[in-house]
């Protein structure tokens, strides 16, 4: 068998790697026996570590700051991440605090990420036929549905840190949006999806190619063999930026053994055990752990959906591993496109922690730990493990 396997990693949405993040955070600290200086430097120490927290690395310690400037444009984050280019964008002293807003190009490093306690809930939306026509021989008009469950299958066998929450049953518009080279509407229907089911993350999938090869054995009219190919690109998106995180391609071809005009049922097992339906497994297996690879180091973000007095409501529950007496802090998301046109990503994490207190499958409610009141907390916030 004669198969390929191809992963890009490619971000189209924004105008560097897939791997690096640029983020604006804002840290405090409060002045001790007037000393401004050391509390500059916590300050900005806490900013990075509020921008590290969202991206899944820690950091161990901000390297030289001198006479209130950052003498390197590099802090090293200890065995799980590089912060780079540091730009200190707003300071200000208020209330006996100083205040840092900055922006930071963060990496993540590969193999080396700590990974998170609670799963990432991922949609998958049915694979499309680029052309409709490829699908009348052997009438397999469902094979996109049903590939789309069995790479469903496939990642939540083999993965602990990925919850699939939704597998669609119908299409979304993939074929258009991509023959209109619109990655902006692609973006839009990621974060639509992911916010009607809940997800982080959405999968996408195309099917470029399903063409017959046919091949005369002799002189009569039904003397042939067949082979067929088949092409499959998968699109994974995060569904709260629309941000194309990774696109992948697998593709082969391989003898197709039915007769001419039959119907072939794409769902039963017998069609994945002959040749064609053995390749295109093989390929969606390899699709699928591209998928867990590429999620395995992302943090698991929840999305508040509630919020009255000092409870929060948010969607991860039982099913993403989330318990009673979990602690939470809450971060305000502010994305936006910069003059460039270039995606930004703006957080600021909330000085609250809270704490669960109740736990369904997909939800659960968070009550603020301690004294205060919850303020400037809204629906569609953030919420994620404390550290």
């Amino acid at each position: 068998m004669n198969w390929k396997f191809i992963l890009f990693s490619l971000v189209l949405l924004v105008a560097f790697s897939a791997d690096a993040r640029v983020v604006e955070a804002q840290g405090s600290a409060r002045i001790v026996n007037g000393d401004t200086d050391a509390a500059r430097e916590r300050a900005i120490e806490n900013a990075l570590q509020q921008a590290l927290l969202i991206t899944g690395s820690s950091i161990s310690s901000v390297q030289s700051i001198v006479d209130g400037v950052l003498s390197t444009n590099q802090t090293q984050v200890s065995a799980t991440g590089d912060v780079e280019n540091v730009n200190i964008l707003r300071e200000e002293v208020r209330n006996g605090r100083v205040i840092i807003l900055l922006q930071a190009e963060i990496w993540n490093r590969e193999n080396t990420c700590r990974g998170d306690k609670y799963k990432i809930a991922l949609t998958v939306v049915p694979f499309e036929l680029s052309n409709r026509e490829h699908g009348a021989f052997g009438q397999i008009w469902e094979l996109g549905k049903v590939s789309a469950e069995r790479l469903t299958r496939e990642i939540s066998r083999r993965s602990d840190r990925i919850y699939v929450s939704h597998t669609l049953s119908r299409n979304t518009g993939l074929t258009n949006a991509l023959r209109q080279l619109n990655l902006e509407h692609l973006g839009a229907m990621a974060r639509e999806v992911g916010k009607a089911n809940d997800s982080q993350y959405v999968v996408f999938g195309l099917f470029d190619d399903l063409s017959m090869i046919e091949q005369q054995r002799g002189w009569g009219l039904f003397d042939s063999d067949y082979r067929r190919n088949y092409a499959l690109t998968l699109y994974l998106l995060n569904a709260s930026s629309g941000e194309l995180l990774t696109r992948a391609r697998v593709s082969d071809v391989e003898s197709w053994n039915y007769q001419r005009n039959e119907t072939v049922d794409v769902a039963a097992s017998e069609f994945w055990d002959r040749p064609f339906g053995a390749a295109l497994m093989t390929g969606i297996e390899d699709l699928a752990a591209g998928v867990r690879d590429q999620l395995r180091c992302k943090p698991t973000r929840g999305r508040v959906v509630w919020q009255q007095d000092n409870l929060v409501q948010f969607n991860l529950g039982s099913h993403h591993g989330v318990r009673v007496g979990d602690q939470l802090k809450i971060i305000h998301p502010s994305n936006f496109v910069d003059n460039e046109g270039i995606y930004r990503q703006k957080w600021q994490v909330s000085e609250f922690t809270v704490e669960v207190t109740q736990v369904q499958h997909n939800t659960a409610v968070a009550e603020l730990s301690g004294p205060g009141i919850l303020t400037n907390v809204q629906v569609n916030d953030w919420v994620i493990p404390a550290e």
